[in-house]
């Protein structure tokens, strides 16, 4: 009689066939195909909390922002503080009005990765909607010593420092996101440190990219097109 062969040990687990299908679907905006496998996930992974910041991660891109919240708060349950379900956290957080929850989110992401760009860009844009516009500087400003390319940057210390009276440097910023916004070549600063920082080339998926940011005005800008 035949017999089944025992699986191949080198052969990837269930639940991370799965989570791999999950991220595929997600990548093809299949919202709804991508929370089934990632429920299939945290089904035969119960205790894996990036399951469930997968499955709040995909209804925030759905804009299921209510839906979104239990799965991360079940992950901050598996993963006390864990950076990455703080943050899409902090967006359910302000996209439903809770302002303090959503600063502090942000603010201890970027205690424990100061050299990431969308905790910085997030945290400044929570401080200019609160017209905290020293503190929202600030950070625009740490995200510009990171990345001097940085389009959102430009863009809102162009409008920062034109609340703040600085007309000078409100203009330089307004000219610097024109130009780089206009010339894909013009950004050559950042250069050095992408190839210091590897680790980087992960904000290439498709939910990170910002294809064209508007005419400068007085409304805050973001790079993570999640709103």
């Amino acid at each position: 009689a035949n017999r089944s062969e025992a699986p191949d040990p080198k052969d990837n687990p269930d639940w991370m066939r799965w989570n791999n299908l999950g991220i595929a679907y997600l990548d093809q905006l299949q919202y709804g195909d991508a929370i089934a496998a990632f429920q299939q996930v945290v089904r035969l992974r119960p205790d894996y909390a990036d399951g469930y910041i997968n499955i709040g991660l995909t209804n925030i891109e759905w804009e299921k922002y209510a839906e979104a919240r239990p799965s991360l708060e079940k992950a901050l349950k598996l993963s006390p503080s864990n950076a990455r379900a703080l943050y899409y956290l902090a967006l359910v957080e302000r996209r439903q009005g809770n302002c303090e929850e959503e600063l502090a989110d942000l603010k201890e992401v970027v205690r424990q990765y100061p050299e990431a760009r969308d905790p910085r860009r997030e945290l400044g844009i929570s401080y200019y909607q609160q017209h905290q516009y020293e503190e929202a500087k600030l950070q625009f400003e740490a995200l510009q010593s990171i990345d001097p390319d940085d389009l959102a940057a430009h863009y809102n210390l162009a409008v920062i420092y034109r609340r703040l009276g600085m007309k000078q440097k409100a203009s330089e910023q307004a000219a610097l996101f024109a130009t780089k916004q206009v010339d894909p070549g013009a950004p050559t600063y950042s250069l050095d440190y992408l190839r210091k920082h590897p680790e980087i080339s992960i904000e290439s998926v498709p939910w990170h990219m910002h294809d064209q940011l508007p005419p400068i005005t007085d409304q805050p800008s973001s790079a993570m097109g999640q709103r």
